[in-house]
């Protein structure tokens, strides 16, 4: 649903606009170069997927009531694919119950705030490198258990239930027929299989 959402390069100039401050669907129209009809077309979508709510706020000329849109949740989403890895992660964070933080900012200058961005931002990096390094190292070690899977005399849904269980450590052979919508035990005795046979090569 989300990458749906934000494939559209309209929709994410919307979000960068509601982000930084609530906006008027003329406003949005305006800035964005688009029609009005436009604009609310895809409001709407964002509304329905409660990503952005709006209000009515009172004209200050005497004319008729307007409605404001402003975003209701941030998310980080990351994709990664490369040999042997497909994974999909998403972390949602509501926007409510910021108002002692906010009080706590009021205060201080912008210059101020804008070093602290600036060091968040260095660290963000930081993170995204050493993340970056661990995601090589677990597709060197996928590729390795992806070639010794391929070239293992299973058949096709043995070798899909050995990976599957490399690929996901914390999985119990419970857990993987769940999800494989296998029985119970037909995952153990591979799993059993498998664990013998690393015993053997041990000793």
């Amino acid at each position: 649903m989300l990458l749906s959402v934000i494939e559209n390069p309209t929709r994410r100039r919307i979000l960068e606009a509601l982000v930084r401050e609530p906006h008027y669907p003329l406003q949005l129209s305006k800035e964005l170069g688009l029609s009005q009809q436009g604009i609310m077309k895809h409001l709407r979508m964002l509304e329905e997927l409660d990503l952005v709510r709006s209000f009515l706020e009172d004209s200050d000329q005497g004319g008729p009531s307007r409605r404001r849109y402003f975003p209701t949740t941030g998310f980080t989403m990351v994709v990664d694919i490369g040999p042997g890895l497909f994974n999909t992660e998403v972390a949602s964070r509501p926007f409510e119950n910021r108002g002692a933080e906010k009080q706590e900012r009021d205060g201080r200058r912008l210059l101020d705030l804008r070093k602290d961005l600036g060091e968040i931002d260095q660290e963000l990096v930081r993170l995204r490198e050493r993340r970056a390094e661990l995601i090589a190292e677990k597709e060197s070690i996928l590729e390795e258990a992806g070639r010794a899977v391929e070239s293992s005399p299973m058949d096709y849904r043995s070798r899909k239930i050995v990976y599957e269980y490399i690929l996901h450590p914390q999985m119990s052979a419970k857990d993987l027929a769940r999800g494989l919508g296998l029985r119970d035990d037909s995952v153990e005795n591979i799993i059993n299989m498998l664990e013998e046979e690393n015993d053997a090569k041990r000793t």
